[in-house]
């Protein structure tokens, strides 16, 4: 997004460094080299220059970070940006194109910290405010942290009538949050502006939520239809195919949303479940791994790491997440019911069975409260 302008700061940079003509006719090269697209011969280029001037400025690492990034070679890329910042640790510019490699990474937690020190030193009246705003509240949603795009976007939304990104954030995070008319007013503000992929999207979370799977993957398909590329559609598709125990869709669509976007936690999370319920533990560690890293306190995520343990025959390291997931979530039946099975497994019949009680009592209890509404709903 930004290297063209700090390739101009580093040519007057340099010349202040060095009166070596050899030197500077060398970086304006490399910085020639990238503004005429020829991206790989400007890395070579940037290299060759910082062998040996390696106390050059940091902006002109940047320029190299920048030039990796655009061939998508973006470890090397966060190497040079991360160097660049530990010659000028203030430039908001070269924090924000880490920030970016890390997002096109689908590393969205080192993203989140990158993009949140950016956001809060730009002026309210900035234009560039907007576009990390979104970029913030994107990372916010991939974790699953849904309040906070609500209070990151609902301030920006009314001065932004027509940005359908930003609508369509808002819009799933408040869906999500359970705030279904204000969900609703985004959608009719999107379908106003046309057939949009983004608001067939809020509609088929909106129908998911009240149970409507047909009707929901008829939205999905008709946002991928206006859009082949969107990830979370792919997503949800997986999960509609897997509540339809049509496995081997589920997998084909969920592989797919990997495929656009690495950072995607429900497609991470149901990928591995499905491999690891086929015996594929290799790559079910691979996604569960990933999604992991997204939201390290998800309960789903941190269930099926134990369910995989134990799959592998690992009992006592399952033992150790169920017992912590126990006490962070004890509602959870089916942690109970695994518990269970391992402690029995372990010779330990007494907490076996106690475990075993636990989830038979909250069986009970569920199927009292299901026949409590049914009653009131014939009355």
């Amino acid at each position: 997004m930004h290297w063209r302008l700090i390739c101009l700061l580093v040519i007057g940079t340099s010349l202040a460094l060095s009166q070596d003509d050899s030197a500077r006719q060398a970086l304006r090269h490399a910085v020639e080299l990238q503004q005429s697209g020829r991206f790989t011969e400007a890395i070579e280029a940037y290299k060759a220059f910082l062998k040996n001037y390696p106390d050059a400025p940091g902006a002109i690492r940047s320029n190299l970070g920048a030039a990796l990034a655009h061939e998508g070679r973006y470890p090397e890329a966060i190497e040079e940006y991360t160097q660049a910042l530990k010659f000028d640790p203030s430039n908001a510019g070269i924090r924000l194109n880490l920030g970016l490699a890390r997002y096109k990474m689908g590393d969205v937690v080192q993203a989140v910290r990158e993009f949140e020190p950016v956001y809060a030193t730009l002026p309210e009246n900035d234009p560039n405010r907007a576009r990390v705003a979104l970029l913030l509240g994107e990372c916010y949603l991939r974790q699953g942290q849904n309040e906070r795009v609500v209070a990151l976007l609902d301030p920006i939304a009314t001065s932004n009538p027509q940005n359908h990104a930003l609508d369509y954030l808002l819009g799933t995070a408040l869906l999500r949050e359970g705030q279904t008319e204000r969900g609703a007013i985004l959608i009719q503000r999107l379908l106003e502006d046309g057939d949009t992929a983004e608001a067939h999207m809020l509609m088929a979370y909106t129908q998911l939520k009240a149970n409507q799977k047909k009707r929901a993957l008829e939205e999905v398909n008709h946002a991928l239809q206006l859009n082949g590329n969107l990830p979370e559609a792919y997503s949800l598709r997986g999960r509609l195919a897997f509540l339809d125990s049509d496995m081997a869709g589920a997998e084909k669509a969920f592989t797919k949303a990997v495929s656009l976007d690495p950072g995607n936690f429900d497609a991470r999370l149901w990928l591995g479940t499905l491999q690891r319920e086929q015996g594929s533990f290799k790559e079910a560690h691979d996604n569960l791994d990933s999604a992991l890293r997204l939201r390290p306190q998800d309960v789903r995520a941190r269930f099926q790491f134990a369910r995989l343990y134990s799959d592998e025959g690992e009992d006592a390291r399952a033992l150790t997440l169920l017992e912590a997931l126990e006490k962070d979530s004890p509602e959870f039946i089916e942690v109970h019911r695994t518990l269970a099975t391992i402690y029995f497994r372990l010779g330990r019949p007494d907490d076996g069975r106690r475990e075993r009680k636990i989830a038979e009592q909250m069986d009970s209890d569920v199927r009292k409260r299901d026949e409590a509404r049914g009653r009131s709903l014939t009355n």
